[in-house]
Parts: structure tokens; sequence; C-alpha cells
């Protein structure tokens, strides 16, 4: 989702402070949430400042590049194995605990769909 612009930023503050409305009269008059406009008048209040903070950046993923590897190539030598057995080879080689729906989700980003046939 992107940052609302700097101007409706702005504008959100001006009217309050000018008294143009309670926080809830203008978060529906510029079509935002009263959470919105209390988060604003708080940034403007700290920092002075109203423009986009950055991104936080999300959660890191629980699979390394050479865990997802790793798990290509052993679905390449033996195409039936299940989750649980990839879920098991990763935690005794790689100390690594991850839910099957994890590994489920790496090979189909891998383009490996776990298929039982060849």
């Amino acid at each position: 989702m992107k940052a609302y612009s700097l101007d409706l930023r702005q504008r959100v503050v001006r009217a309050y402070e000018q008294g143009e409305g309670s926080i809830p009269e203008i978060a529906e008059r510029f079509g935002v949430g009263t959470a919105f406009v209390k988060k604003m008048l708080r940034q403007w209040r700290s920092t002075g400042d109203l423009a986009p903070r950055a991104h936080g950046g999300g959660k890191p993923a629980s699979l390394a590049a050479h865990h997802r590897q790793l798990l290509k190539r052993q679905v390449r030598q033996q195409s039936d194995i299940s989750l649980a057995e990839l879920q098991s080879l990763l935690d005794e080689q790689e100390s690594v605990n991850v839910h099957v729906s994890t590994i489920s989700r790496a090979l189909a980003a891998l383009g490996l769909p776990l298929k039982k046939r060849a």
C-alpha cells in the first residue's frame, strides 16, 4: 500500500489545527481513518515533519538461499520425498526448524510443486 501524499497529510493537519472539525469529522472529510489523523497529529507535534516514514521491512525469510537450493537438489534426486522428510532433512543437516507449509511455499516458488510421481 502506498503512503498518503505529503499534500494530503498537510491538509489534514492544517484543517484540524484551524479548528475545522473534530478528528472523526476531519477523517471523514478527507476520506482517511481516524487513526491516520491521530498519527499525523502526533507525528507533527513530535517531529514537526509529516513526510512518510520508511517501511519497517517485514519478517526476514525463514529459509536462506542455500536452504532452498538444498530442497531443490533433494526433490530432484528423490521426487517422491514428503514434506515431513524434507522438514527432517533441514532440521538434521542445517539445524533449521520450519513448518511444512514453509517448505511447500519454498518448493512452489522454486517451480517444484511436490508431486508423488515423477
